[in-house]
């Protein structure tokens, strides 16, 4: 399987992010929670892809500074903001910034659901690194407790409703038999409800789905495991986000979501 960097630094991923100019809803709930300490604040938009989020957090920041680790993002980004600085840099090795550079950090779109479980702490601990004494901290990641993440490998027989053709529902009808048969074989599990049943037991772990077509593996993650590894990796006062926009701990209102924020302090 392919490398995330190699997927995202492809030219037609690089240009679809590029085409987003949207935040979702937790997102403008985060900008709102944090957009009064941002005037005088330096901030970096870790793993900012094409620059989806810049046209919002950028003019709100007293510095603005956008990173990622596919040059091509980079590069539109660059080229469709101009006026802010924008850096080729992995969040799991931040050399070029001192510690303490910034007041806040945000890490958006599940970008560290990229990495295994050992870079993951690596990064969180890197971005403690770079935060001021305090500096928050926002990103999004994949709930390991998402009360339909079974259903992402099940047949969807309601979705045939607009073959109206007997031809043109065995065709649909034998691709989805083929793409839950591959997500299978590559997550090593013909049930994956066992299989996910087994991640929850350990309270995170990685699995194939279908938000890279099963080109990558995902790292998924309970809201309770993942505060441990913030707090592990020196944050504290940690808020949850449901993707309704809410702050909430409540697993029901969080786990009706396929992604959880969270917003924490430098401890």
């Amino acid at each position: 399987m392919l490398e995330h960097k190699v997927i995202y630094n492809s030219i037609d991923i690089a240009r679809d992010y590029g085409s987003r100019d949207y935040i979702e809803a937790p997102e403008l709930a985060l900008l709102k929670e944090v957009e009064g300490s941002l005037a005088g604040a330096r901030m970096l938009d870790m793993g900012v892809g094409g620059g989806r989020t810049t046209k919002y957090f950028g003019p709100r920041a007293g510095q603005y500074i956008g990173a990622d680790y596919a040059p091509n993002m980079v590069e539109i980004c660059r080229a469709k903001y101009p006026q802010y600085d924008f850096y080729e840099c992995d969040v799991r090795d931040m050399k070029i910034f001192a510690d303490g550079s910034f007041d806040f950090v945000l890490f958006s779109y599940n970008g560290l659901d990229s990495f295994s479980h050992s870079d993951r702490m690596v990064a969180l601990e890197e971005i403690n690194r770079v935060l001021s004494k305090t500096g928050r901290f926002a990103f999004s990641s994949h709930n390991l407790y998402w009360r339909r993440l079974t259903d992402l490998f099940r047949l969807k027989i309601r979705d045939m409703d607009g073959q109206t053709t007997m031809g043109g529902r065995m065709v649909h009808y034998s691709r989805q038999i083929y793409k839950n048969l591959r997500l299978s074989y590559l997550n090593r599990s013909l049930i994956m409800e066992s299989f996910i049943r087994q991640l929850r037991q350990n309270e995170r772990g990685s699995l194939y789905d279908n938000s890279l077509n099963g080109r990558a593996s995902v790292y998924y993650v309970g809201r309770d495991e993942q505060i441990r590894q913030l707090k592990a990796a020196g944050f504290s006062g940690i808020d949850t986000f449901a993707r309704s926009g809410s702050c909430t701990s409540s697993p029901q209102e969080l786990n009706r979501g396929a992604w959880i924020y969270y917003l924490c302090r430098k401890s």
